[in-house]
């Protein structure tokens, strides 16, 4: 069964399709376990990466996870872990890839962010008004009939796909004090979200939204019963 997951999955993140009938949920719980298994696989190859070359000080030593920070709160850790974080993200970066408009809300958002986070006064201003402009723009011209939208939406959501994943990943860099001092190096901590932003995408295409609320929630179970155990 593992590989017949990971053969339909690599197959699926290779040419991306928005207008795909959703599969059994009997079949997604079947694999909900081995796809959880290959999550976490993939996040403890990458933990073994970062510290062999830590190790090997081919990079420098990283910052640790804030929420170790948490442990002495164990019921708020474990909430915000396993319930809120797996609900509140999959709302946001993969609700809307079925959703043509929140898509377009959601880049708004996304690039008002990058805006905020780089510029400051008149300049984020006027950029903020620049995107909403462009942003428009776009849905207008791909929203001209239904037809039109049909090959728009089929055109760009590879990239959109694609694009949505990665934001889940590099968000996280977030969870790490002063991220940034620590050069490129950093995206090696963000490795296994990144690779579980493709699978929830997989899963919220092939299965729906609470399917892939149910898989974010079942991988991050793990590491919040680590953390609260003490390690």
């Amino acid at each position: 069964m593992m590989k017949d997951i990971l053969k339909d999955f690599s197959s699926y993140v290779k040419r991306p399709a928005p207008f795909i009938p959703y599969q059994k949920r009997s079949i997604f719980y079947n694999q909900l376990f081995p796809l959880v298994i290959i999550c976490l696989t993939f996040s403890f190859a990458s933990v073994v990466l970062t510290q062999t070359l830590q190790s090997l000080h081919l990079i420098n030593h990283l910052p640790e996870f804030d929420l170790f920070k948490l442990k002495e709160k164990k019921a708020m850790l474990f909430l915000m872990v396993v319930l809120i974080a797996p609900v509140l993200e999959e709302l946001i970066f993969r609700f809307q890839l079925k959703s043509f408009g929140l898509a377009f809300i959601f880049y708004f958002l996304a690039f008002a962010e990058v805006c905020y986070q780089m510029l400051s006064g008149i300049r984020l201003i006027i950029a903020i008004i620049t995107v909403i402009g462009i942003i428009t723009l776009i849905f207008l011209y791909a929203n001209q009939n239904r037809l039109t939208r049909i090959k728009f939406i089929r055109k760009v959501f590879p990239v959109h796909f694609y694009f949505t994943a990665i934001c889940f990943g590099l968000v996280h860099i977030s969870n790490y004090h002063n991220p940034f001092e620590y050069g490129p190096a950093i995206i090696l901590l963000v490795l296994p979200q990144l690779f579980l932003g493709f699978v929830l995408g997989y899963t919220r295409m092939r299965f729906g939204i609470l399917q892939s609320i149910a898989l974010h929630a079942a991988y991050n179970l793990i590491p919040a019963l680590a953390l609260i155990a003490g390690y």
